[in-house]
């Protein structure tokens, strides 16, 4: 075989093995599970990394520490943890399986309340400082929980499963995700509904912006709208560069005017608020063991302007930097 030829064949051989690409890679990779990764969540600022690999412990990372932070039990059940979230502040969590959910201190890792649910869960959003939760249950119904006062709300604008939910900081504003092809925004006080927001097909993931100015939302097709709130008026469609993904995972950075999201297929993009316009799109790293080779980007963050931090099925928490274009988003 000539030379050129074997050198080639050696470089495809390396990159199949390694899961590398010739893309952009991280400057900060770290390895939090050794197999498939069922759920995972990071907080706004990616320095704390939520882990489940099935029934507890869920492992809680900090950011550049070698070993995980705490260890969550979720009581005695033995069931699966396939909900985990974090409050936009970054001071409180909740994990949750089918039908318990837990809640959780990240400043201290102690446990702040454990509840058996009457419904099977599929969605979970927590609030600022942990006080108040968002349940979206497949029956169509989505329940909010103020835990300070211990008010509940049931909302049942819906006709299908819920998919998605998303809570406003202050817990004023809730956005819920269905099956049955719509988004609805909704007061947490009296649920009022606000805006409807149509869709296509079912709605996979809405996520709000920490104020509740703005939302997005995502299809099962692989679409994704941005949305002016409250009035619900289209903001700007996202430019997806053809099908192939569905979107898990998003974050807002206001200040910035822009929106990170994270898919199947390892997709890591960046996209500029105000017209869709894809800024950057980056691939996650792989687990070599395991097959098929790809990846869920299950959460993503803005560490700072210049650098975002994604967390993947393949157990991998990567910190990437953006070059000065994107950080300025020009």
């Amino acid at each position: 075989m000539p030379n050129s030829l074997l050198s080639t064949a050696l470089c495809v051989t390396l990159l199949l093995l390694s899961g590398c690409d010739a893309g952009p890679r991280p400057f900060g990779q770290s390895r939090y599970a050794e197999g498939t990764v069922l759920a995972a969540d990071t907080s706004a600022d990616g320095r704390f990394t939520l882990i489940s690999t099935g029934p507890s412990p869920v492992q809680v990372w900090q950011r550049g520490d070698a070993e995980p932070l705490y260890h969550w039990y979720q009581g005695e059940s033995q069931q699966d943890i396939v909900l985990l979230a974090t409050s936009p502040d970054g001071q409180a969590a909740a994990t949750a399986t089918e039908d318990t959910l837990a809640l959780w201190s990240l400043a201290t890792g102690r446990n702040r309340g454990f509840y058996r649910l009457n419904h099977p869960l599929r969605a979970l959003a927590i609030a600022d400082r942990g006080r108040a939760v968002l349940l979206g249950y497949h029956n169509g119904e989505a329940e909010f929980v103020d835990l300070t006062s211990g008010r509940r709300l049931l909302f049942m604008g819906h006709r299908d499963r819920i998919n998605s939910v998303d809570l406003s900081a202050d817990g004023r504003l809730a956005l819920t995700g269905s099956h049955d092809g719509e988004a609805i925004l909704w007061q947490t006080g009296d649920a009022a509904i606000l805006a409807r927001l149509p869709h296509a097909h079912s709605v996979s993931l809405v996520r709000l912006d920490e104020e509740g100015r703005r939302a997005f939302s995502a299809d099962a097709q692989g679409g994704g709208q941005l949305w002016r709130l409250p009035s619900g008026e289209p903001l700007a469609a996202l430019q997806v560069p053809g099908r192939g993904q569905t979107f898990i995972s998003a974050r807002f950075d206001p200040e910035q005017d822009r929106l990170l999201t994270g898919g199947t297929a390892r997709r890591l993009q960046l996209w500029q608020l105000d017209d869709g316009r894809l800024l950057d799109s980056l691939q996650v790293g792989l687990h070599t063991r395991l097959r098929p080779a790809s990846a869920m980007v299950y959460g993503v963050a803005f560490v700072n302007p210049q650098q975002i931090y994604s967390i993947s099925s393949a157990g991998l928490g990567e910190t990437w930097a953006l070059s000065q274009r994107e950080s300025r988003h020009e």
